[in-house]
Parts: structure tokens; C-alpha cells; sequence
């Protein structure tokens, strides 16, 4: 009975699955969608509020202490018993406290901004491999298409004495293109997968798809425009998530440093409350109030190795900027150039697709009227494949590497709008 209630939500699993309604959404509206209902950083954001309440808490007073000392048999003779509260004073200590609190909390916030310009950037690599894989299928789809036409024309139109070993040829191009057809079919549905895997909104009625057929002709993913290296660096050093990041831990640092020499400030502890006395030459209404003091010293010990630590931690995160700030740099040039020359080559494979596009027209031109033969045709057609799989392979390094460039910048200031 187990094993068949399994069965049957597996199966059932499965046909909502298939059932799911495709929705279509462009660019900028599954980036708003996911920035909303992404589950991971929804508990980013539940993080940050938990981290708020440290605040109060870094802020909180002592609570009072009830104190007695009642005194009984002979004892009491001449002594008196006292009840009171006693109010335990933190000597500047709490504000620091209290200020660190706040700098963990801004900590905790630029975390979360990171993590969503790095969901950013996600999302549109998604976006972008559901794209790429439409591409290709629409490349093979006509591919599939021209077999199929050139298995029409060699079994209708015979123009050479070989023609039965051409259409014998395009029979078994077309059989193997219809396998390369599916392959596509396949890596498409795994990229859009890969994309509502990304976007982790929690429903799993709906399936989000791109609205555009192909990056084909769309060039708003080849087309970028960024400023020159000068600006970009001064932008990163400025806006980076992480730099604010590695700044706030200096901050951070140094309120611990400051609240571990403050540790050696004495803390206090006021007490007031009411005295009796019971003594048979005293009158029964022999009492008063009674007011203490108290104060702890940190003679035995005076927190040296708290201080060292904290001195430590503020010269590592010093430390720590500056490496990140240097190795920026490098990452920045990098992606740059990368970025620069894969630009360059997107020109090129431009030309070079619609050079061979023409090729291909004329050569299948040429062998419907008998002025090349099928092998100068599949030669043609084999090698606009190859030039069209080195476009998309450029455009695809164009793309990903101005979302490494972004990466490095660490902040989405430079997501162009038209972009998203």
C-alpha cells in the first residue's frame, strides 16, 4: 500500500508538472519577480530583520536584583536585617555595545544588496543559456528544414546519373539532423529548468519562459555599450558591495577594539532598600532605610588579551581591504580586455555569418538548377553550421564576459536599463 501511495503522488507529481502554465516574461520582468519571490532571499531578509532585534538587545539594561540579609536568633541582637533591590550599572560599555550591533546590522544589509546583484546576474545568465539553446534548436530546425527539401528535390528532380546515391544521402542526413533536432529540443528544456531552478519563486503551477524566439537577430545581448576602464575602476573602488563591505568590518573592528579596553571601566552597582532591628531594649518600630554601593575591579585581571585580539581583528580587516582593493584591480583589467576584444570578434563573426549566409543561398541555388553538384551543397551547408556555432559561441563569450566584468564591479549601477 506504501509503495502504491508513492507511486501515485510521483504520477500525479509528474502530470502537474506537464501541466504547468508557461508564462513568458522578458528580461526585467523575472528579474522583479525573482527579486520578490526568490525563497533564498526571502531568508536573507528574514536574516536582516532577526539581526535588526540585536540591536535592542546589545542596548538592553541589567535587570535589578532583589537582595535580603535577615538575621535571626541571637545573632539579630544588635544586628539589623535588610531587604532591597540592588540595580547593576554598566559603565560606558553599553553604547559601544550597541554601536557594534548597528555595524553588524549594515554588515548584514550590504550582504543582502550583494547577494541580489549577484541574483541579478544569475538570472540573466539564465535567461541568456535559454536563449542560446532556442538558437541552436532554430538552427537545426533549418538545417532539418533544408534536408528535407534537398530529399524533395533529389527524388523529384534528378538531374545527375548518381541522383539515387544523392537522395540515398539526403534520406540519411535528414534521419541524422532529426537527431540533432531532438538534442536541442533537449538542451532547451534543461536551460529553462536550469532558469526556474534560478528564480526558486516556490510554485510549481507555472513554468517561466523567455519572450524572445532566439538571440538571432536581437541585439541587445551582443550590442553593449560600457565606459572606459578609468571609470569602471573608480566606480568598483567607490560603489563594491565588498569593498563597503571590507569598510564596515574596519568600522566594526574598531567599536570591539574600543569596547574591549572599556571592559578595564569598572562597572557599579547601587542598592537601596529597608533595615530592622529586633532587640528587647529596642522599640518595635526601630528601622529605616538602608542605601550600598558596590564596585568591581579588574585588578586579578585587566582583559590584556581581549585588547590584543580586537587590535589584531581591526589590523587584519584593515589588511584585508587593501588586498581586495589590490586584486580588484587585476580581476578588473582582465575582464576588461576580455570584454574589449570579445566585442571585437562579435564584428567579425557578424561578416563572416553573413557572408556565409549568402554562400549557402547561392550554392543551393546553383544545385537546384544543376550548376554544383550535392557534395559542394552539404560542404557549403556543413560550413555555415560551423560558422553559425562560432557566432553563438561569441556572443555568448561577449555576453558572459560583461557579466564577469559586472561581477567584479560588484554593484548594479552599470546594468545598463535597456538591458533590463
Amino acid at each position: 500500500m506504501r509503495r502504491l501511495i508513492l507511486s501515485l503522488a510521483l504520477f500525479f507529481s509528474l502530470i502537474l508538472t506537464a501541466q504547468a502554465n508557461v508564462v513568458n516574461f522578458d528580461l526585467d520582468e523575472l528579474i522583479d519577480l525573482g527579486l520578490k519571490e526568490n525563497c533564498e532571499l526571502k531568508i536573507k531578509r528574514m536574516e536582516l530583520k532577526a539581526k535588526e532585534k540585536d540591536i535592542k538587545i546589545a542596548n538592553r539594561f541589567k535587570n535589578p536584583e532583589i537582595q535580603s540579609n535577615i538575621v535571626m536568633g541571637n545573632v539579630a541582637l544588635g544586628n539589623s536585617s535588610q531587604a532591597g533591590v540592588a540595580l547593576p550599572v554598566e559603565v560606558l560599555k553599553r553604547g559601544v555595545r550597541k554601536k557594534i550591533a548597528q555595524e553588524e546590522y549594515s554588515i548584514k544589509e550590504t550582504e543582502l544588496k550583494q547577494a541580489e546583484h549577484n541574483y541579478k546576474l544569475q538570472i540573466m545568465k539564465a535567461y541568456f543559456d535559454v536563449l542560446y539553446s532556442k538558437s541552436v534548436l532554430k538552427i537545426q530546425e533549418d538545417r532539418l528544414t533544408l534536408f528535407k527539401r534537398l530529399v524533395q528535390i533529389t527524388t523529384d528532380k534528378p538531374k545527375y546519373p548518381s541522383y539515387e546515391i544523392d537522395n540515398l544521402k539526403a534520406d540519411i542526413q535528414y534521419a541524422q539532423q532529426l537527431i540533432e533536432v531532438n538534442r536541442a529540443k533537449s538542451n532547451l528544456l534543461a536551460s529553462q529548468f536550469e532558469l526556474n531552478k534560478v528564480l526558486n519563486t516556490g510554485v510549481d503551477s507555472v513554468m517561466y519562459d523567455t519572450k524572445e524566439a532566439s538571440l538571432l537577430g536581437n541585439r541587445a545581448f551582443w550590442d553593449i555599450k560600457i565606459a572606459d576602464y578609468n571609470f569602471l575602476e573608480n566606480i568598483a573602488l567607490q560603489y563594491s558591495y565588498i569593498v563597503k563591505i571590507s569598510a564596515k568590518n574596519i568600522d566594526k573592528a574598531e567599536e570591539e577594539l574600543k569596547l574591549a579596553k572599556r571592559q578595564r571601566v569598572p562597572d557599579v552597582s547601587v542598592a537601596g532598600g529597608y533595615a530592622w532591628q529586633y532587640h528587647r531594649n529596642a522599640p518595635n518600630d526601630f528601622g529605616g532605610a538602608f542605601v550600598g554601593f558596590g564596585m568591581d575591579l579588574p585588578l586579578l585581571y585587566n582583559y590584556t588579551p581581549e585588547i590584543q585580539k580586537a587590535q589584531i581583528f581591526l589590523e587584519r580587516s584593515k589588511v584585508n581591504k587593501k588586498a581586495y582593493e589590490h586584486q580588484l584591480k587585476y580581476e578588473l583589467k582582465k575582464d576588461f580586455n576580455t570584454f574589449k576584444y570579445s566585442a571585437e570578434n562579435m564584428e567579425y563573426s557578424k561578416k563572416i555569418l553573413e557572408d556565409s549566409e549568402k554562400i549557402v543561398k547561392l550554392s543551393t541555388e546553383g544545385y537546384i538548377s544543376g550548376k554544383n553538384s550535392y557534395s559542394a551543397l552539404v560542404l557549403n551547408e556543413n560550413m555555415h553550421q560551423d560558422v553559425l556555432s562560432n557566432y553563438l559561441q561569441a556572443m555568448s563569450r561577449h555576453f558572459y564576459s560583461y557579466l564577469e566584468l559586472m561581477q567584479d564591479i560588484g554593484h548594479d549601477i552599470l546594468i545598463e536599463e535597456e538591458l533590463l
